[in-house]
């Protein structure tokens, strides 16, 4: 009953950053990327949301702007799915503050010679609960070579 309650309200907090990430989804899509709904966010992946992925947010596989998650494709997607909701999570607690703290902890972190990614206070927890390193494992790559051939019109 808790998350029922909560529920409206955490997606209004971290409204700011979701609209970042809904901001992306013109591109993507023009691009020939794709757009998809799973547990309550928006999934953004190919096209623009790949070339951002891989051109400024320094070669990630995802990434979570309040209730978007983008992914450079959409095996990366269910790969680090449960990772990123970790941050969707973080990001209904904190709500706008969320992008300026994960920011002031992976700096903190370089200034004391530590790894500002994986020793961020943010990722620590959402690879303490979901490791999601590198890449997905080949059957997951097949699997969804798989369904998009089965999703293609005759």
């Amino acid at each position: 009953m808790k998350r029922a309650i909560t529920s409206p309200l955490g997606y209004l907090w971290a409204m700011p950053n979701t609209l970042l990430g809904v901001a992306m989804t013109p591109l993507t899509l023009l691009s020939g990327g794709r757009v998809r709904f799973e547990r309550g966010a928006m999934e953004l992946y190919g096209g623009f949301a790949a070339w951002f992925l891989r051109n400024v947010a320094g070669g990630a596989g995802a990434m979570t702007l309040g209730h978007v998650i983008i992914g450079r494709d959409k095996p990366m997607l269910d790969f680090t799915r449960d990772h990123e909701h970790v941050h969707v999570a973080q990001y209904m607690r904190w709500g706008p503050f969320f992008l300026p703290v994960y920011g002031l902890s992976s700096l903190m972190c370089k200034w004391k010679g530590k790894n500002p990614y994986l020793e961020n206070r943010f990722e620590k927890v959402a690879y303490g609960l979901f490791p999601c390193f590198g890449e997905p494992p080949a059957q997951e790559i097949a699997q969804a070579a798989a369904t998009a051939g089965e999703n293609k019109p005759a």
